[in-house]
């Protein structure tokens, strides 16, 4: 068996119920710059169940719910500049995976001088960060057990990334059943989004034998309890796709993503498609053009339990009902030079997790087999 690293230094409460948990946020100190969305967690009530929770540990609370949707650089500079003003002492993070990216941007700049772009990268910081609390209220994206920050930046139009072990929160209460009210599209979305890390981690060359296990366990809750969930909403399906979801995020946390996130960003930014559908829009034309190496071949009948990748992962989108081809999301053919070209540059360190190398040509081949 071959040697690997793992750190994983997060306290983890799972289930549904655990929001009460949020009392520990006393031992991350008493003034905290409680980060979140526009609208969710203010219209639902959650955000003044939070500061109610805070105030009876006698912690002070500063709102910045101005986080959107694949959070920008400036969104997050201007968090930073609020947290250093009101002198917070750590961070929460509440929302999808846009706020608490966002609280861990934040939780950088608290500390450390300039503007975002300098640290985006690997190992980066100059200073510690402030600690991070991170409350999920979707079934995805991992945020609240990785060392990634994916931020947007507009000027280079693209998502860049802040990687550091000093990021990962220090606390992360999962309670499933603040996922209820999620939209069913969001859910399906998010769903795949949490799916994708885990087939694209099983398939990284920083994979083991730890996150393999937690590849396929992922794999199998969410192919058997998200379609489901579509047609009921039913706290007993949440609790396992908020598992799954958890599960993933462990396996990027240590393997990274492949080039279905970098390839997909481009589907974000350029047409408005939701992270996870553009996830799940791409992975079974990545998976047909990788079926073509014999080792990747071996790999995906493993975890998929099927020698048509390509057919398996249509179905289930089509079931979720997600958009099945890049023409139907808005893309034209025109476009498909111009995307490859960008998403090479956007997959640098995922085609080094790569069995095999890729190039620009390959790019266009898989987005003209995605195109219709």
């Amino acid at each position: 068996m071959n040697n690997y690293f793992f750190n994983l230094p997060t306290k983890i409460y799972f289930g549904s119920g655990s929001l009460e948990k949020l009392k520990e946020a006393r031992r991350l100190g008493r003034n905290a710059l409680l980060v979140t969305g526009k609208h969710f967690a203010k219209s639902s009530g959650l955000l003044k169940r939070l500061e109610s929770i805070l105030a009876k540990e006698k912690i002070k609370t500063t709102e910045f719910c101005e986080v959107e949707e694949d959070p920008s650089v400036e969104t997050v500079e201007k968090g930073g500049e609020l947290a250093r003003r009101k002198k917070c002492n750590f961070i929460i993070g509440l929302g999808g995976g846009s706020p608490m990216d966002a609280a861990k941007g934040i939780a950088v700049l608290a500390t450390n001088p300039g503007g975002l772009r300098q640290y985006f990268g690997n190992e980066k910081l100059k200073n510690s960060p402030l600690p991070i609390l991170t409350i999920p209220t979707t079934a995805g994206t991992g945020s609240e057990v990785t060392r990634y920050a994916v931020i947007t930046d507009w000027k280079a139009r693209t998502k860049k990334v802040v990687s550091s072990y000093s990021i990962l929160p220090r606390i992360s209460i999962i309670d499933p059943s603040l996922t209820l009210s999620l939209p069913q599209k969001l859910t399906a979305s998010t769903g795949m989004d949490a799916f994708s890390h885990a087939l694209e981690g099983y398939l990284s060359t920083e994979a083991n034998s730890f996150t393999e296990i937690l590849s396929i366990e992922a794999i199998k809750l969410i192919k058997k309890y998200l379609p489901p969930l579509m047609k009921k909403n039913d706290l007993f399906l949440r609790e396992k796709l908020s598992l799954a979801a958890f599960y993933a995020g462990i396996v990027i946390n240590r393997t990274g993503t492949i080039i279905v996130h970098g390839m997909a960003y481009l589907l974000s930014l350029d047409y408005g498609l939701q992270h996870g559908a553009a996830n799940a829009l791409l992975l079974p034309y990545v998976m047909d053009y990788l079926e073509k190496d014999r080792v990747y071949r071996k790999r995906l009948k493993e975890i998929l339990k099927t020698t048509k990748a390509k057919e398996s992962l249509l179905k289930l989108n089509r079931g979720l009902n997600l958009p099945l081809t890049l023409k139907e999301i808005g893309v034209e053919k025109k476009d498909l030079n111009s995307l490859s070209r960008r998403a090479i540059k956007d997959c640098g360190r995922a085609l080094a997790r790569m069995s095999i190398p890729l190039k620009e040509k390959d790019f266009l081949c898989i987005y003209k087999n995605a195109f219709e």
